[in-house]
């Protein structure tokens, strides 16, 4: 009977297995393949033309029509050429600065005792919800020709526009982004080596110099390598601030826009491309040795902090702090004051949009961006389940397909598309789908990792359990991976969300008579001369941002609770 017993629990044990391992046999190479597929078609094809377009006379590939004819004309032109120089020159002054800035400002955060870090900490990622552009706009109303600073309260004829304007635009836009970067690194160094240090007699500038900097190098070579690739490959600023100190993606839009040299236009894109891509790979080899450097047993406590110390980065912190709810202030004040800073009466009348797109843009913006967070958080979280416990065979291809698009400007990739995509035979060409499905592959990567990281701290014993109960990979993933990923999930759709309402240089090609966005909406306001609606349409979409901000901070809390 024993016997009977045990034979027929193994034979049921064995059926079980085998059906799942034959439908996951199926799905798991078809899923891997599709998303590969897809990543490939999307992100390579667009690259593929613009190559074609630059090294081939007509766009025709052949050894009889290979040229470099398009790059001699560039090199040999001193305005465009003029543009490689200063993009490179901007980009390496606003990495200086920003590594500088906010490695002492996460110094302050990690290192100190000081008060109010929560406030700091919020304050600094603020210009995280606003498109790029509103620290141009900002920067215009105070040190423009008719700016409050210079125009009346010190009466000089110096502006900000050129290279000063995009530089300093430039650094606001960037802080977030390197901050993030820094205070990760410093978080997790331990801070018992610099009291080690500091008790073998070390002064306080030695320990900063000999222990603190070099356990941070990683780290402040990651936030100076992504800072760099913000900024050679940003098209807001510099197109409103700029003036007539043109950049490598300024020059793109002219060309393409104004002078329709699509072949010149993805040559330039080509030369944009080799920058961006050796900061991305520094990037990359530098951020899988950041915590080379870093001890296990990193710690939160903070030794009581000196008087002077304290006051001194309090001091610090707060002046960065207040730059940046400066520039908020004076674009969401220039919204509703009637005409800056001669009037400053109160009114509505620039919300009313004199421009194509209107009221329209807005809601077009609000329904893209929600299409772009739910499939951008759905895709990056399979892909990722694909890759972190499935693991085919070609997982290495699918990760380095998904790592890429960070390495591919948004204005490049959005040219790709323009010369890929419009033919008849694509009929998503011209329709609010062609930017629904630019924004997903354009950051791509960013939801892959966070998917990948949430994915990691799940208990690998549950889906061990889901499978030999018989549940297949689909099964496992829609009923066990996706509810234990719901807070993972709910923070991708932000970062989509935001990004899908605030980009600017990804969608700059795609906006058609037919589809207009919020954020393009701006740049055509200002260049029409309604800076004030301009402001107002910033202004819009910062209140929308935080309004899903708020709203989906409280479905977050709710998994929380349902999660523990």
């Amino acid at each position: 009977m024993e016997k009977a017993v045990k034979k027929e629990f193994t034979a049921a044990e064995y059926q079980v297995p085998a059906l799942r391992m034959e439908v996951d046999r199926f799905i798991v190479p078809t899923v891997t393949i599709f998303i590969g597929l897809l990543l490939a078609f999307f992100l390579l094809y667009p690259l593929f033309t613009i190559l074609q377009l630059s090294f081939f006379k007509g766009g025709e590939i052949g050894i009889a029509t290979f040229t470099l004819d398009n790059f001699y004309r560039y090199f040999t032109t001193t305005y465009t050429l003029n543009a490689l120089w200063h993009s490179l020159y901007v980009s390496f002054v606003t990495t200086v600065i920003v590594t500088v800035v906010t490695f002492f400002f996460a110094y302050a955060m990690t290192r100190t005792t000081i008060r109010g870090k929560t406030f700091f900490r919020s304050i600094i990622m603020m210009p995280l919800i606003a498109p790029s552009i509103m620290q141009a706009l900002a920067l215009i109303y105070l040190f423009g020709r008719n700016g409050l600073v210079t125009a009346h309260l010190f009466e000089t004829d110096w502006n900000i526009y050129g290279a000063t304007g995009i530089i300093v635009s430039e650094v606001l836009y960037c802080l977030p982004h390197s901050f993030v970067i820094l205070f990760t690194t410093l978080s997790a160094v331990d801070i018992r080596l610099d009291e080690a240090a500091e008790s073998l007699g070390a002064s306080p500038f030695k320990v900063f110099w000999r222990v603190t900097l070099p356990s941070a190098k990683y780290g402040i070579l990651s936030a100076a390598a992504l800072t760099f690739n913000l900024t050679i490959t940003d098209f807001g600023n510099p197109v409103v601030i700029g003036g007539n100190y043109n950049v490598l993606a300024t020059e793109i839009y002219s060309q393409v826009t104004n002078l329709y040299r699509f072949d010149l236009g993805a040559t330039i894109s080509i030369i944009l491309l080799v920058p961006s891509l050796a900061a991305f790979m520094l990037n990359y080899y530098i951020s899988r040795r950041t915590f080379s450097m870093i001890s296990g047993a990193a710690r939160p406590f903070i030794p009581p902090s000196r008087r002077l110390k304290k006051i001194s980065f309090t001091v610090y912190n707060s002046l960065i702090s207040a730059c940046i709810v400066l520039v908020f202030l004076v674009v969401i004040l220039g919204s509703f004051v009637k005409v800056w800073p001669y009037d400053w009466s109160l009114t509505l009348d620039h919300f009313s949009f004199p421009s194509i797109g209107g009221y329209s843009a807005i809601w077009t913006s609000f329904w893209i961006s929600v299409i772009v967070g739910i499939v951008g958080s759905f895709i990056t979280l399979l892909a990722s389940y694909m890759m972190e416990t499935r693991r085919p065979f070609f997982k290495q291809t699918l990760y380095f397909f998904s790592v890429m698009p960070a390495a591919i400007p948004g204005l490049v990739m959005g040219l790709g598309y323009i010369l890929a995509f419009n033919k008849p035979y694509f009929s998503f060409y011209g329709t609010a789908w062609i930017i629904v499905i630019n924004i997903v592959i354009c950051n791509f990567t960013l939801g892959v990792l966070s998917s990948i990281s949430n994915l990691r701290n799940i208990d690998p014993s549950i889906e061990e359990a889901s499978i030999s109960l018989g549940g297949d990979t689909i099964r496992t993933f829609f009923k066990i991976i996706f509810p234990l990923s719901r807070v993972a999930f709910i923070q991708n759709f932000t970062y989509f969300f935001m990004r899908s309402m605030t980009t600017i240089s990804a969608v700059i090609f795609l906006v058609s008579a037919s589809v207009h966005l919020a954020a393009i909406e701006i740049i055509m306001l200002d260049n029409d001369g309604w800076t004030a609606s301009a402001n107002a349409m910033c202004t819009v979409i910062i209140a929308i941002v935080l309004t899903m901000l708020g709203l989906l901070h409280q479905v977050n809390r709710l998994a929380l609770k349902a999660k523990a």
